[in-house]
């Protein structure tokens, strides 16, 4: 009897550990302000990475917003920015804000231009842009990368 008392007792730790464990944090960005909100799973950038998988998916920046705002997309699909306004903007991610791992510049992204990236690795990729946004506010989009 001890010894099932025992393993109820472990058991019953494993799971409130469970449930507690990190990871599990969700957040969204919302299209009217970037509030974060329940919702979309929070990643971290891992080191696996994924072929190409020749899906691509477009974003759109026209006037002072990116239309999808937020995109979840699997691992090795390539996301394709089109400025279809009349304004120049810029594709900044927002934990690189110089953009050496990703994104576009101004000069390289004037109306009717395209910018691409083909993620490969799972993560939560949040972007801006400087020229009408914040980090947190305004022009601001979010790539939600699962695993394939």
């Amino acid at each position: 009897m001890r010894d099932q008392f025992a393993i109820g007792a472990v058991v019953l730790a494993a799971v409130s550990l469970c449930a507690c464990s990190p990871g599990t944090e969700r957040s969204t960005t919302s299209a009217e302000g970037g509030t974060a909100t329940p919702g979309l799973p929070v990643q971290p950038h891992t080191d696996v990475t994924f072929a190409a998988n020749g899906t691509t998916v477009t974003v759109r920046a026209l006037d002072n917003n990116f239309i999808e705002q937020s995109l979840t997309v699997d691992a090795g699909t390539e996301v394709v920015w089109e400025n279809t306004g009349r304004n120049d903007h810029d594709v900044t991610p927002v934990d690189d804000p110089s953009a050496t791992t990703w994104g576009v510049k101004s000069e390289a992204f004037a109306p009717k231009a395209t910018y691409s990236h083909v993620f490969d690795q799972p993560g939560t990729y949040a972007y801006f842009c400087t020229i009408h946004g914040t980090a947190k506010a305004g022009m601001i989009g979010t790539i939600v990368v699962a695993s394939p």
